[in-house]
């Protein structure tokens, strides 16, 4: 019987740890390389976005700041979607490493 309560708890720290470990922000949802963020009363940035994030939804959120540094170990970021925030102006150079990230969409 006591080897039950020890698989039980290697079981949920497991659990626990691959959590740790794919990196999804309290309140996202991940799947892959997408990270859905959106509509949840953020008022920065999340921390914890996987690196290998390729598409971050962080729309109808209340972000009005980002860190100059919010997004630079984001390397594989190809889409971001910031419409419906209340950002006002963005730091210079804010994706400056994230070389993937395509122009030909709307931020806002």
């Amino acid at each position: 019987m006591r080897w039950v309560k020890y698989w039980g708890t290697v079981a949920v720290l497991c659990g626990l740890l691959c959590c740790a470990v794919n990196g999804c922000p309290h309140k996202c949802s991940c799947s892959g390389s997408h990270v859905d963020c959106q509509g949840q009363g953020f008022r920065t940035v999340p921390r914890g976005i996987p690196r290998n994030a390729e598409r971050l939804h962080l729309e109808n959120n209340q972000i009005s700041v980002i860190e100059r540094g919010a997004f630079q170990d984001l390397k594989q970021l190809e889409r971001i979607r910031l419409n419906r925030n209340r950002l006002q102006v963005l730091p210079e150079l804010l994706f400056q490493s994230t070389p993937n990230l395509r122009s030909n969409f709307p931020l806002f």
